[in-house]
């Protein structure tokens, strides 16, 4: 079972806290990439600047895993260092009969060692040879492994993909986690859906990059949702609490009372409940197109060579303007 995490600096202030499902949008250069790196080396215990959970992290605290924009399966087919597929093989506990085969393959190259070894010092007498992870039978065919796989696709690429990766969640006692820029660079809607159901049943955390809109409905009240802005990682409050502060963000309260008393008031109203199921369900998925946007613009009609963010009313207005604020208050 997963747990949430936060991220503390040196002097032990919060910076940030991870759910399960942690989504980071921003547009093409927004320092995506680089945010997901500088995650990837504090939770690999490389960065010493940041602590978790208010302590250091160390090599092997966490099962970490990261995919570039342009990972597919077919780069850990080929059973590099860096193949995950090569790790899960290499890790695994196999049947007593497959050791026993290892065992006779050591035995076999030895001996076929001894005899080639005879045979060159018939002509170099102070020659020795020796044949490489003759001991690491497991390594030697790992090595010689020749994996192919029949895809049509570069979805299908990256589906297999994020099976092998929800495979090797599975394998380790420590806490997973799952780093993926762009991740949906390659996949449709109905892939994407298919994707979010897969990890939605994991115990691993998941940190995932994209420069485009998915789906709003995907994104449920436990999901984190971050923006990128030039390196900067901004979180935005989960949908409830966005349209709550929105509603409420130009009104003039006198008093403390009267601000709760409002928020109240706003919360326990149908005209919340229904704004909270229409943003739920908008086609256009408005705020991630507002995150994944460099210079959005909202407007009550589409607006030429512009990224327009169309209201339908004004509390929709107020919710974009809400957004588009918090971002910019960063920049």
């Amino acid at each position: 079972m997963y747990k949430t995490l936060s991220i503390f600096n040196k002097d032990n202030k919060k910076i940030t806290e991870f759910s399960k499902i942690n989504l980071i949008f921003g547009y093409s250069k927004s320092g995506k990439t680089t945010i997901l790196s500088n995650l990837n080396n504090i939770f690999l215990g490389k960065d010493k600047h940041n602590l978790i959970n208010g302590t250091q992290t160390i090599p092997g605290d966490f099962n970490v895993f990261y995919l570039g924009s342009k990972d597919g399966i077919k780069d850990h087919l080929k059973l590099s260092s860096k193949s995950l597929l090569r790790k899960m093989i290499l890790e695994n506990q196999f049947s007593k009969e497959f050791s026993d085969c290892c065992e006779q393959i050591s035995k076999g190259i030895c001996q076929a060692q001894l005899e080639i070894e005879s045979l060159v010092r018939e002509i170099l007498p102070g020659v020795r040879l020796e044949i490489n992870d003759a001991d690491n039978p497991l390594g030697l065919l790992v090595d010689n492994l020749n994996i192919s796989l029949e895809m049509d696709t570069t979805s299908e690429e990256k589906e297999e993909l994020f099976s092998l990766v929800n495979a090797l969640s599975k394998t380790t006692k420590n806490q997973t986690i799952v780093l993926i820029d762009d991740f949906n660079n390659d996949l449709d809607e109905e892939t994407t859906i298919k994707f979010f159901d897969e990890i939605n049943k994991s115990s691993a955390i998941f940190v995932l990059t994209t420069k485009k809109p998915i789906p709003q409905y995907l994104i449920e009240n436990d999901v984190r949702i971050f923006a990128s802005r030039q390196l900067n990682l901004i979180p935005l409050p989960n949908l409830e609490k966005m349209v709550l502060n929105s509603q409420s963000y130009a009104e003039e309260y006198h008093t403390f009372e009267e601000y709760i008393l409002g928020i109240g008031y706003l919360k326990d109203s149908q005209e919340y409940k229904t704004m909270i199921n229409l943003i739920k369900n908008d086609e256009y998925s408005n705020i991630l197109r507002i995150l994944t946007s460099k210079q959005p613009i909202i407007a009550d009609a589409y607006e030429r060579g512009k990224v327009t963010i169309v209201y339908k009313n004004e509390n929709e207005r107020k919710l974009y303007e809400y957004i588009l604020d918090l971002i910019n208050s960063y920049d």
